[in-house]
Protein backbone atom coordinates (compact mmCIF):
# COMPACT_ATOMS: atom_id res chain seq x y z
CA UNK A 1 0.00 0.00 0.00
CA UNK A 2 1.43 3.38 -1.05
CA UNK A 3 2.09 5.97 1.60
CA UNK A 4 -0.49 8.74 1.96
CA UNK A 5 0.58 12.26 1.13
CA UNK A 6 -0.87 15.66 1.94
CA UNK A 7 -0.25 18.53 -0.48
CA UNK A 8 0.12 21.83 1.40
CA UNK A 9 0.11 25.05 -0.63
CA UNK A 10 2.30 27.77 0.86
CA UNK A 11 5.28 27.65 3.19
CA UNK A 12 4.12 30.34 5.58
CA UNK A 13 3.31 29.78 9.28
CA UNK A 14 0.03 27.98 8.53
CA UNK A 15 1.54 25.69 5.91
CA UNK A 16 4.61 24.84 8.00
CA UNK A 17 2.45 24.21 11.06
CA UNK A 18 0.23 21.84 9.10
CA UNK A 19 3.27 19.93 7.84
CA UNK A 20 4.71 19.71 11.36
CA UNK A 21 1.44 18.35 12.78
CA UNK A 22 1.18 15.74 9.99
CA UNK A 23 4.71 14.53 10.71
CA UNK A 24 4.25 14.45 14.46
CA UNK A 25 0.83 12.86 14.80
CA UNK A 26 0.11 10.90 11.61
CA UNK A 27 1.72 8.62 9.08
CA UNK A 28 0.79 11.03 6.28
CA UNK A 29 3.76 12.50 4.43
CA UNK A 30 3.34 16.28 3.97
CA UNK A 31 4.54 17.92 0.75
CA UNK A 32 4.76 21.71 1.04
CA UNK A 33 4.63 23.71 -2.21
CA UNK A 34 6.15 27.19 -1.93
CA UNK A 35 6.37 29.52 -4.91
CA UNK A 36 9.32 31.57 -3.65
CA UNK A 37 12.75 30.41 -2.56
CA UNK A 38 12.07 31.45 1.05
CA UNK A 39 10.15 29.85 3.91
CA UNK A 40 8.01 31.71 6.42
CA UNK A 41 5.92 33.85 4.08
CA UNK A 42 5.46 37.45 5.18
CA UNK A 43 6.20 36.38 8.76
CA UNK A 44 9.81 35.49 8.07
CA UNK A 45 12.77 37.40 9.46
CA UNK A 46 15.76 38.11 7.21
CA UNK A 47 19.25 38.33 8.70
CA UNK A 48 21.08 41.03 6.72
CA UNK A 49 24.65 41.60 7.89
CA UNK A 50 23.71 40.71 11.44
CA UNK A 51 20.56 42.84 11.43
CA UNK A 52 17.21 41.08 11.73
CA UNK A 53 14.59 42.56 9.42
CA UNK A 54 10.94 41.50 9.43
CA UNK A 55 9.10 41.31 6.12
CA UNK A 56 6.25 43.68 6.82
CA UNK A 57 5.26 45.31 10.10
CA UNK A 58 2.93 42.57 11.25
CA UNK A 59 1.75 41.64 14.71
CA UNK A 60 1.58 37.99 15.67
CA UNK A 61 -1.62 37.03 17.46
CA UNK A 62 -4.38 34.44 17.46
CA UNK A 63 -7.86 34.16 18.90
CA UNK A 64 -6.91 30.77 20.27
CA UNK A 65 -4.89 30.39 23.48
CA UNK A 66 -3.98 26.90 22.28
CA UNK A 67 -2.36 28.36 19.15
CA UNK A 68 -0.47 30.97 21.19
CA UNK A 69 0.82 28.29 23.55
CA UNK A 70 1.82 26.10 20.58
CA UNK A 71 4.00 28.86 19.13
CA UNK A 72 5.46 29.66 22.53
CA UNK A 73 6.76 26.06 22.63
CA UNK A 74 8.10 26.16 19.05
CA UNK A 75 9.65 29.64 19.35
CA UNK A 76 10.28 30.52 23.01
CA UNK A 77 9.56 34.19 23.63
CA UNK A 78 12.54 36.40 24.39
CA UNK A 79 12.16 39.71 26.17
CA UNK A 80 14.49 41.87 28.20
CA UNK A 81 12.09 41.39 31.13
CA UNK A 82 11.96 38.17 33.11
CA UNK A 83 8.17 38.22 33.24
CA UNK A 84 5.92 40.21 31.01
CA UNK A 85 2.32 40.45 29.87
CA UNK A 86 1.07 39.85 26.34
CA UNK A 87 -2.32 41.29 25.38
CA UNK A 88 -4.26 39.99 22.40
CA UNK A 89 -7.94 39.91 21.50
CA UNK A 90 -8.78 41.84 24.70
CA UNK A 91 -7.15 39.10 26.75
CA UNK A 92 -4.01 39.53 28.84
CA UNK A 93 -1.72 36.62 29.61
CA UNK A 94 1.30 36.63 31.92
CA UNK A 95 4.11 34.76 30.20
CA UNK A 96 7.31 33.54 31.76
CA UNK A 97 10.46 33.19 29.75
CA UNK A 98 11.44 29.62 29.01
CA UNK A 99 13.61 27.96 31.63
CA UNK A 100 16.04 26.84 28.92
CA UNK A 101 18.94 29.06 27.94
CA UNK A 102 17.56 31.71 25.60
CA UNK A 103 19.38 34.76 24.29
CA UNK A 104 18.56 37.52 21.88
CA UNK A 105 21.18 36.11 19.49
CA UNK A 106 19.46 32.73 19.23
CA UNK A 107 17.74 31.90 15.94
CA UNK A 108 14.89 29.81 17.35
CA UNK A 109 13.19 32.44 19.52
CA UNK A 110 10.40 34.96 19.07
CA UNK A 111 11.70 38.41 19.89
CA UNK A 112 9.49 40.96 21.62
CA UNK A 113 10.20 44.44 20.32
CA UNK A 114 8.53 47.85 20.51
CA UNK A 115 7.79 49.36 17.14
CA UNK A 116 6.60 52.46 15.38
CA UNK A 117 4.85 51.90 12.07
CA UNK A 118 4.09 54.65 9.58
CA UNK A 119 2.67 54.96 6.07
CA UNK A 120 4.45 57.21 3.60
CA UNK A 121 1.74 58.79 1.47
CA UNK A 122 1.88 61.94 -0.64
CA UNK A 123 5.35 62.82 0.74
CA UNK A 124 3.99 62.67 4.29
CA UNK A 125 4.29 60.11 7.10
CA UNK A 126 1.05 58.95 8.71
CA UNK A 127 0.98 56.97 11.94
CA UNK A 128 -0.06 53.36 11.36
CA UNK A 129 -2.63 52.11 12.21
CA UNK A 130 -4.38 55.23 10.90
CA UNK A 131 -6.72 56.86 13.38
CA UNK A 132 -9.05 59.82 13.14
CA UNK A 133 -7.07 62.57 14.88
CA UNK A 134 -6.52 66.31 14.29
CA UNK A 135 -2.98 65.46 13.13
CA UNK A 136 -4.30 63.05 10.48
CA UNK A 137 -6.82 65.63 9.22
CA UNK A 138 -4.10 68.31 9.13
CA UNK A 139 -1.81 66.10 7.05
CA UNK A 140 -4.58 65.08 4.67
CA UNK A 141 -5.74 68.68 4.31
CA UNK A 142 -9.23 70.00 4.93
CA UNK A 143 -10.25 69.81 1.26
CA UNK A 144 -9.02 66.22 0.88
CA UNK A 145 -10.74 65.26 4.14
CA UNK A 146 -13.94 66.86 2.79
CA UNK A 147 -13.68 64.80 -0.42
CA UNK A 148 -13.15 61.63 1.62
CA UNK A 149 -16.30 62.46 3.61
CA UNK A 150 -18.36 63.11 0.46
CA UNK A 151 -17.07 59.88 -1.07
CA UNK A 152 -17.99 57.96 2.07
CA UNK A 153 -21.52 59.41 2.11
CA UNK A 154 -21.91 58.46 -1.54
CA UNK A 155 -20.87 54.90 -0.78
CA UNK A 156 -23.53 54.72 1.94
CA UNK A 157 -26.25 55.89 -0.44
CA UNK A 158 -25.18 53.95 -3.52
CA UNK A 159 -23.89 50.56 -2.46
CA UNK A 160 -22.29 48.29 -5.07
CA UNK A 161 -24.47 45.20 -5.31
CA UNK A 162 -23.46 42.45 -5.53
CA UNK A 163 -19.89 42.81 -4.29
CA UNK A 164 -17.80 41.02 -6.89
CA UNK A 165 -14.34 41.59 -5.43
CA UNK A 166 -12.37 43.16 -2.59
CA UNK A 167 -12.39 46.57 -4.29
CA UNK A 168 -16.21 46.63 -4.14
CA UNK A 169 -16.03 45.57 -0.48
CA UNK A 170 -13.65 48.42 0.45
CA UNK A 171 -15.54 51.08 -1.52
CA UNK A 172 -18.86 50.08 0.06
CA UNK A 173 -17.40 50.51 3.55
CA UNK A 174 -14.94 53.38 3.19
CA UNK A 175 -15.75 55.24 -0.03
CA UNK A 176 -13.66 55.34 -3.18
CA UNK A 177 -11.32 58.18 -2.08
CA UNK A 178 -10.22 56.58 1.18
CA UNK A 179 -9.93 53.18 -0.53
CA UNK A 180 -7.59 54.53 -3.21
CA UNK A 181 -5.44 56.45 -0.72
CA UNK A 182 -4.86 53.91 2.05
CA UNK A 183 -6.24 50.50 1.12
CA UNK A 184 -5.64 49.76 -2.57
CA UNK A 185 -1.84 50.09 -2.94
CA UNK A 186 -1.09 48.67 0.51
CA UNK A 187 -3.20 45.55 -0.04
CA UNK A 188 -1.84 44.92 -3.53
CA UNK A 189 1.79 45.37 -2.42
CA UNK A 190 1.41 43.03 0.55
CA UNK A 191 -0.45 40.26 -1.25
CA UNK A 192 0.94 40.70 -4.76
CA UNK A 193 -2.48 40.62 -6.42
CA UNK A 194 -4.99 43.26 -7.53
CA UNK A 195 -7.95 44.02 -5.28
CA UNK A 196 -10.23 43.31 -8.24
CA UNK A 197 -8.93 39.74 -8.24
CA UNK A 198 -9.46 39.07 -4.52
CA UNK A 199 -12.75 37.73 -3.20
CA UNK A 200 -14.90 40.09 -1.09
CA UNK A 201 -15.12 37.30 1.50
CA UNK A 202 -11.43 37.96 2.26
CA UNK A 203 -12.34 41.45 3.44
CA UNK A 204 -15.25 40.17 5.50
CA UNK A 205 -12.85 37.86 7.35
CA UNK A 206 -10.17 40.46 8.07
CA UNK A 207 -12.18 43.66 8.60
CA UNK A 208 -15.04 43.19 11.04
CA UNK A 209 -17.24 45.53 13.02
CA UNK A 210 -15.73 48.74 11.68
CA UNK A 211 -17.93 51.80 11.29
CA UNK A 212 -16.49 55.12 10.13
CA UNK A 213 -19.59 56.81 11.55
CA UNK A 214 -18.72 55.42 14.99
CA UNK A 215 -15.09 56.48 14.49
CA UNK A 216 -16.22 60.07 13.82
CA UNK A 217 -18.48 60.09 16.87
CA UNK A 218 -15.62 58.66 18.93
CA UNK A 219 -13.34 61.43 17.67
CA UNK A 220 -15.72 64.16 18.87
CA UNK A 221 -16.35 62.38 22.18
CA UNK A 222 -12.61 62.33 22.81
CA UNK A 223 -12.26 65.99 21.85
CA UNK A 224 -15.00 67.22 24.21
CA UNK A 225 -14.55 64.77 27.06
CA UNK A 226 -10.77 64.81 27.34
CA UNK A 227 -10.78 66.95 30.46
CA UNK A 228 -13.74 65.24 32.07
CA UNK A 229 -13.02 62.63 34.71
CA UNK A 230 -14.61 59.25 34.55
CA UNK A 231 -15.37 59.30 30.83
CA UNK A 232 -15.25 56.02 28.93
CA UNK A 233 -11.75 54.82 28.18
CA UNK A 234 -12.93 52.40 25.49
CA UNK A 235 -10.67 52.58 22.50
CA UNK A 236 -12.29 52.42 19.09
CA UNK A 237 -10.82 50.23 16.38
CA UNK A 238 -8.34 51.80 14.00
CA UNK A 239 -9.17 51.76 10.31
CA UNK A 240 -6.82 48.88 9.40
CA UNK A 241 -8.27 46.84 12.28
Amino acid sequence: MSKKRAIIIGGGPAGLTAAYEFKKYTDIEPVVLEQSEYWGGISRTVNFKGNRIDIGGHRFFSKSSEVMEWWEKILPIFSEQENFKVTYRNKSVDLNRTTTAVSKDAEDVMLVRSRKSRIYYDKTFFDYPISLTPETILKLGLFNTFLIGVSYMKSLLFQIKPEKNLEDFFINRFGKNLYKQFFKDYTEKVWGIKCTEISPEWGAQRIKGLSITEAILHFFRQAFQQERKGHSSEKHKHLPD
